[in-house]
């Protein structure tokens, strides 16, 4: 159970990852600028398989999880986050997570490797839309069962 438990904690953490850099995102072009989000799982929609080396540490080469989350900006709905992971390093227990914001405007693409650490950083990997070409970072912090996502968009 509480392999499962740092699985749900990860996507809650890739969710408000993803939801920052939507919200970083959404004002179209201009200069470098830092936003801040959260999400909200979806009941009844994420799933995961643990496929890989059974480990207590968390996720292992092979595990599957993907997942759908809404997206806040200061408590209202703003959109839905679509995200999904592998685990692809056993020693380490990393997986490579991918995502889509979707939000009024357009999407955000989001991607990259995620350690079982209580902060990591993901890539904005761009968009369509009104976010055609979006890049910078998102920090994700997971100190429990909640997740804060700095966004740094980078100047446009």
């Amino acid at each position: 159970m509480a392999h499962r438990n740092k699985i749900i904690v990860t996507a809650a953490a890739l969710a408000v990852a993803a939801a920052v850099a939507a919200a970083a995102v959404a004002g179209g072009s201009g200069p470098a600028r830092t936003l801040t989000f959260v999400s909200r799982a979806e009941p009844n929609n994420i799933a995961f398989d643990d496929l890989g080396a059974k480990s207590p540490q968390g996720p292992d080469i092979g595990d599957l999880l993907a997942f759908t989350h809404d997206l806040l900006a200061n408590g209202k709905p703003t959109g839905l986050v679509h995200l999904a992971a592998v685990g692809v390093d056993h020693k380490r227990h990393l997986s490579e997570a991918f995502g889509t914001i979707v939000l009024q405007g357009g999407t955000i693409n989001v991607s990259g490797l995620v350690a079982e650490t209580p902060r990591f950083t993901l890539a904005v990997a761009g968009g369509t839309g009104t976010y055609t070409g979006a890049r910078g970072t998102v920090t994700i912090s997971t100190p429990g069962h909640t997740s804060t996502l700095t966004i740094n968009l980078a100047a446009s």
